[in-house]
C-alpha cells in the first residue's frame, strides 16, 4: 500500500505546504540528502508523517461537521476504485474512515471489501476503520470480502481486527496466535 501511494505521488499530500509557494511556513524546508540524520532528518520525518505538519488543512469554519460529512461521502464513493491517492487526500482533509452512510447503510470499508480493494481497505484500517462494524443488514466487511470471493482481503481484515489482541497474546505468552486457524 505504501509503495503504491509513493509511486502515485502521495508526497504531494504529505508535503503540501512545502510545495505550495503561496503558503510558505515559518522557514520550514524539506530535509536535504546532505543534512544530518539527527536532528534534522529525524525532526523532518516526525513532522511530516507523525504530526502531519505539512498536510493541507481546510480552513476552520462553523460548518466543519458538514464539510467532514461531505468529504466522508466522497470517500465512501471513492474506495470502490483503485485510486489510493484520492482516498488519502480525502482522509487527510478530514474524511472519517468509519463514516456510516445514512442512505446506503454501510461504511467505506464495506464498500472497499465488496469491490475487492485490498489496498483501499489497508488505507482505511490505518486511518482507524473498524473491520468488525456491521452494516444495516448485519454484515461486516469480512462477510462482503468472503461473499465476493476476495479471500486474501477477508484474511487480512481478520488479521487487522485481531492485531492488538494478537500482539498482547504474543507479549504475554511468547507465541503468535493463528487467528485464521482459530488457534489462540
Amino acid at each position: 500500500m505504501v509503495e503504491t501511494l509513493c509511486n502515485n505521488g502521495a508526497n504531494s499530500i504529505w508535503e503540501h505546504s512545502l510545495l505550495d509557494p503561496a503558503s510558505i511556513m515559518s522557514g520550514r524546508r524539506k530535509a536535504n540528502p546532505q543534512d544530518k540524520v539527527h536532528p534534522n532528518k529525524a525532526e523532518f520525518i516526525r513532522a511530516k508523517y507523525q504530526m502531519l505538519a505539512f498536510v493541507h488543512r481546510l480552513p476552520c469554519r462553523d460548518d466543519d461537521s458538514v464539510t467532514a460529512k461531505d468529504l466522508s461521502k466522497q470517500l465512501h464513493s471513492s474506495v470502490r476504485t483503485g485510486n489510493l491517492e484520492t482516498c488519502l487526500r480525502l482522509l487527510s482533509l478530514g474524511a472519517q474512515a468509519n463514516f456510516f452512510h445514512p442512505e446506503k447503510g454501510n461504511t467505506p470499508l464495506h464498500v472497499a471489501s465488496k469491490a475487492g480493494q485490498i489496498l483501499q481497505a489497508e488505507l482505511l484500517a490505518v486511518y482507524g476503520a473498524d473491520p468488525g462494524t456491521q452494516d444495516s443488514n448485519g454484515k461486516t466487511p469480512v462477510d462482503y470480502a468472503r461473499q465476493g470471493g476476495h479471500h486474501e482481503l477477508a484474511e487480512r481484515l481478520v488479521e487487522i481486527q485481531y492485531e492488538l489482541t494478537d500482539r498482547l497474546a504474543f507479549y504475554l505468552c511468547g507465541r503468535k496466535p493463528a487467528t485464521s486457524l482459530s488457534y489462540y
